[in-house]
């Protein structure tokens, strides 16, 4: 029977309330725990770090830095040989340390969860041969106020600690994700309300041409520093970052994230879908459930779901971000962290314009640092994601 708006309402409370019982909670995840039932948030995606992972990681960004996967190149860098880039912390595991409330978010009627953003926090680089485990510890949720709205809208929180075999933290990853929830009865005027101006773009001769040309110059290493040293000295406040273009979005490019993703196929899948099968979407042509990601790779099943069209994964708007900062930075900077908030959704066919500035240059115990504002832009100029990044830099000081 479909709930009335005050029991639905109530329910609701008694979830969020139960949810933040869990709050300070710390789960320490094995390092062979791969995928159990349905805990698809505690996968610890790959263990270990190899130079193949890292190549493909940087392939699956877009970014071609010889850093990344070339060992001559590497050994002659400050760094003695390949490291893997920003936000690879992703191919470690899934990043989301909001995802340690359990999985019955899903399971209320009218609920859906967005990627909301995360902070990473960097304290070392990540090589080949390392190994690490993840300790998550759950933040709870937090209801957010919405003006002349028919859903309720939560922000749910968590942290990751990505620990190598030296017993290292090399990463903290703050994850953050929007719960938004609506009675059953007016599911159709928010979706109606949310994604009422979101239009598959069709680009011109003109535009294609801009962007492709912009690929040539990223695969000449024209975007990117590289070696060229940037000295902190060097740094003006309010200089832009050179942009960096990425899209029009399509399924190769979505399907290579999937290596962030390891979402499991077949009966894999299956043991992640059935102990909550009555959550996941039903496909109107095979009457099949469909696995609620493919949100992120066709239409009619993100259609189902009340969102237009298939969109960009979160954090993959995330990862691209990083490949910006350190074109910018060069091979001798070391991003210490990034923080991003996603704005909107970034839908299958759309721009993705990666634009920075210089906020403050500074010297705090002895590091000498620069903070940037990041984001991203579709090809009308909406912003998709906002973020911060803090670089320290080599000093001519020093």
């Amino acid at each position: 029977m479909p709930l009335s708006e005050a029991e639905w309402n109530s329910l609701v409370d008694n979830h969020v309330a139960e949810l933040n019982t869990r709050k300070g909670n710390t789960v320490v995840v094995p390092p062979e725990h791969q995928l159990v039932g349905n805990e698809y948030q505690k996968i610890l995606i790959n263990r270990y770090v190899t130079t193949d992972l890292i190549r493909h990681f940087a392939y699956a960004v877009g970014d071609p830095n010889p850093l990344w996967r070339d060992p001559d190149y590497a050994r002659g860098t400050r760094w003695g040989g390949i490291i893997a880039p920003p936000l690879f912390d992703f191919c470690i595991s899934d990043g989301d340390g909001a995802g340690n409330g359990p999985q019955g978010s899903f399971l209320l009627p009218g609920f859906n969860l967005f990627a909301a953003g995360d902070r990473h926090e960097y304290f070392g680089v990540i090589r080949h041969g390392d190994e690490f485990r993840i300790i998550d510890r759950y933040l709870g949720v937090e209801e957010k106020p919405v003006k002349d709205k028919s859903y309720r809208l939560f922000l749910e929180s968590g942290q990751r600690f990505f620990i190598n075999q030296r017993e290292e933290t090399v990463v903290v990853v703050t994850g953050r994700r929007i719960m938004t929830g609506t009675p059953t009865a007016r599911i159709v005027d928010t979706q109606n309300a949310l994604y009422k101006d979101v239009k598959r773009h069709r680009f011109t001769k003109e535009e294609l041409d801009i962007i492709h040309r912009a690929y040539d110059d990223e695969l000449a290493g024209k975007n990117r520093r590289g070696g060229d040293t940037l000295y902190w000295e060097d740094v003006k406040e309010g200089e832009d970052l050179k942009p960096v273009v990425k899209g029009p979005l399509d399924m190769s490019d979505a399907c290579s994230a999937m290596l962030c993703e390891y979402g499991g196929s077949f009966a894999i899948k299956w043991n992640i879908m059935r102990k909550a099968i009555e959550s996941y979407p039903v496909d109107p042509e095979t009457g099949e459930y469909r696995y609620r990601r493919d949100w992120h790779f066709e239409d009619k099943i993100a259609q189902i779901s009340g969102v237009p069209y298939a969109f960009q994964i979160g954090k993959v708007g995330e990862m691209i971000l990083g490949h910006l900062v350190s074109n910018w930075m060069g091979d001798d900077g070391f991003i210490k962290t990034l923080d991003f908030q996603i704005r909107r959704i970034n839908i299958m066919g759309d721009m993705n314009w990666l634009k920075g500035k210089v906020i403050r240059k500074y010297i705090d115990k002895n590091e000498h640092l620069v903070d940037l504002d990041i984001w991203s832009e579709n090809q009308n100029g909406k912003i998709i994601i906002k973020g911060q990044a803090t670089v320290a830099l080599l000093s001519r000081a020093i």
